[in-house]
């Protein structure tokens, strides 16, 4: 009775162990396969994280290299003489402005100076620094010694301008008839002592125009536009 006990307990044990064996297998299987899962995916995106580090440092060098975050405006300065009365010229400068780069641009200033030649003798831009007037005379830098205006073209706290925008800033106002011709200078800072500026030259008419015609200046070229309309109909 008691050998039967005994290999009944035997078997028991063995059947105990047959049943608790895969159990124990498939419990360490599944331990080890989740430890391999983790320790992959601690892997792939330690990986991914270099790997976004390397094209973010890539990206910022390129960016700094291209300037892509940069502003970039373009600017051109145009007058238009409209008509003459009582010895002024009515007219109107534009400033046109235009976002070439990819961020938004907010302007609190654009200033615009204009200064003049009557009819005295051309002459060359005299500066109090020894150094940079030998510069202006070896470039003959022409002097226009007389200022007739300087304003801020911007007419409230500040204008913007979007990328890929072109923005036109007008002054309309009164240029003696006894100036000959005109130096109109833009400027503005991208940020303090970065200042981005164009100028431009512009002829005066003669005088002969009628009240009612008005004349185009772009680029330095200059158009009688009431002429101009009646041959083209």
């Amino acid at each position: 009775m008691g050998a039967l006990q005994d290999w009944t307990s035997l078997e028991i044990a063995k059947l105990v162990a047959s049943l608790a064996t895969p159990i124990v297998v498939a419990c360490l299987g599944f331990w080890i396969s989740r430890k391999v899962r983790e320790s992959d995916r601690r892997f792939n995106e330690a990986r991914d994280e270099r790997k976004e580090g390397r094209e973010a440092e890539k990206r910022a060098i390129d960016d700094e290299l291209y300037r892509r975050n940069a502003l970039h405006i373009g600017l051109q300065v145009d007058c238009q003489f409209h008509g003459l009365r009582q010895g002024q010229y009515l007219t109107t400068f534009t400033v046109s402005a235009k976002n070439v780069g990819q961020v938004l641009h907010e302007f609190e200033q654009v200033t615009l100076r204009v200064r003049a030649i009557k009819d005295e003798p051309f002459t060359v831009f005299r500066r109090s620094n020894p150094r940079k007037q030998r510069e202006d005379e070896c470039a003959r830098r022409v002097a226009f010694p007389h200022e007739v205006l300087k304003a801020n073209l911007v007419p409230w706290n500040f204008v913007f301008i979007e990328p890929g925008v072109t923005q036109d800033l007008t002054l309309t106002t009164m240029i003696p008839a006894d100036y000959s011709y005109l130096l109109a200078h833009v400027v503005f800072e991208y940020k303090e002592y970065w200042p981005h500026t164009a100028e431009a030259v512009f002829a005066v008419p003669a005088g002969l125009l009628r009240s009612n015609d008005a004349v185009a200046v772009r680029s330095g070229t200059i158009r009688n536009d009431a002429d101009y309309c009646r041959r083209n109909g």
